[in-house]
């Protein structure tokens, strides 16, 4: 616990190195938003797309009950 504490006061800053973590922080935030969220999307557009087509069906044939 005290040892990486240590390290921290025995280095000084290092902006490239904050920049580094910075941008691999915001990229393994947003790779998960963006794979949950294009297959939300994917989903989203399967289903209207079988309900238009279900629609159009039923406006054809009549609806049978």
């Amino acid at each position: 616990m005290i040892f990486p504490t240590l390290l921290a006061l025995l280095h000084g800053d290092n902006p490239a190195i904050e920049l580094a973590y910075f941008w691999a922080a915001v990229l393994l935030a947003l790779t998960p938003v963006l794979i949950f969220g294009g297959m939300g999307v994917w989903v989203a557009r399967k289903v209207w797309r079988e309900r238009r087509e279900a629609k159009l069906r039923n406006a054809e044939f009549g609806m049978r009950n």
